[in-house]
């Protein structure tokens, strides 16, 4: 997946906190910097390059709830 810098002009105020767009560096470096720091895990470059893989590996499409995002990658981690 190519992720971007630029911002998704569909993607603002409120939708913004609810949807990831799995296309935006920012928000996907968001994204695993929080799941990190919420599931009690170490921010380190092994445990976001880890959180990468599996959001790389995304089953779904567009849009992307948070909480489902959350919710799978935690199933795939096992915890």
């Amino acid at each position: 997946m190519a992720w971007k810098s630029e911002d998704n002009k569909k993607y603002i105020g409120k939708i913004d906190r609810v949807f990831v767009s799995l296309t935006e560096y920012y928000e996907v470096d968001y994204f695993i910097n929080h799941f990190l720091t919420t599931n009690k895990y170490e921010v380190s470059h092994s445990n976001r390059n880890i959180i990468a893989r599996h959001l790389d590996a995304y089953p779904g499409k567009a849009p992307v709830k948070r909480d489902d995002l959350d919710a799978w990658v935690k199933k795939q981690i096992g915890k």
